[in-house]
């Protein structure tokens, strides 16, 4: 009866892989092991598909650590590598893989693998549901005043914007808000009157309104926010001050 641990089989996946060393020592191969891995390749192996280069730590007899190149081999490879050994340890190599396919591949295996792999599905679901559910109720409070701010059609001053914003916890007034205004590029410098930006992602509209005056009739241009500005304005408030 075959040994159960003849040669570490590594598990990737749907992948069995072998140590290239490890089969190397195995086999009881002369060659020193880099030459010996070379001259194999010369049999049609191609690196990804059959094997991948891996590097290795270890101590010396000094204690200090070195590094070394290895490779992770398919066992498809590994298995006729000691078919072409044409040595006693190479038949029972070839023999020891052959049986582990037979495992591998078998209705039970398969099937094994095939719940393994739906359970992670079903738990990287549940993570993701729960990572957006999370959001979702993050962002309630913010989508409840969003959805009423849009079905308004009312154009509000920038004061009561920033009432607003405080209501909504946020502690700014008139003045500090018309500075945000301004850094972001929304409202004109020593102004009230938004920029052609602030004007054209349809944040603000300007108002003209006839004032009556002791010199006469004098045009007032008046800014206001529109539902949609009001909803980023609120919206970017609560990321640079929340």
């Amino acid at each position: 009866m075959m040994e159960n641990n003849l040669i570490t089989i590594n598990y990737n996946g749907e992948n069995q892989t072998v140590l290239g060393r490890e089969l190397h020592e195995f086999l009881e191969v002369g060659t020193q092991y880099t030459k010996w891995f070379d001259r194999m390749c010369e049999y049609g192996f191609t690196e990804i598909t059959d094997f991948v280069a891996i590097s290795q730590k270890r101590l010396t007899a000094q204690g200090n650590e070195t590094t070394y190149n290895d490779h992770q081999m398919t066992v498809e490879m590994a298995k006729e590598i000691s078919m072409i050994q044409r040595s006693d340890k190479g038949k029972l190599a070839r023999q020891y893989f052959i049986e582990l396919e037979k495992k591998w591949n078998s209705p039970e295996a398969v099937m094994a693998r095939a719940l393994s792999m739906a359970n992670k599905t079903i738990e990287n679901l549940k993570s993701h549901t729960y990572l957006l559910e999370a959001k979702i109720e993050e962002q309630k409070p913010l989508v409840g005043f969003a959805e009423t701010c849009l079905k308004s059609k009312d154009n509000i001053l920038v004061r009561q914007v920033s009432k607003i914003a405080q209501d909504e916890g946020i502690d700014i007034g008139e003045k500090k808000l018309y500075k945000k205004l301004r850094e972001w590029g929304l409202i004109l410098t020593s102004s009230t009157e938004p920029s052609q930006r602030g004007m054209n992602s349809l944040y603000f509209v300007v108002e003209e309104k006839s004032v009556d005056t002791p010199y006469g009739v004098k045009l007032s241009r008046i800014t206001k926010v529109s539902p949609k500005g009001q909803v980023f304005i609120i919206e970017k408030l609560k990321k640079e001050l929340l």
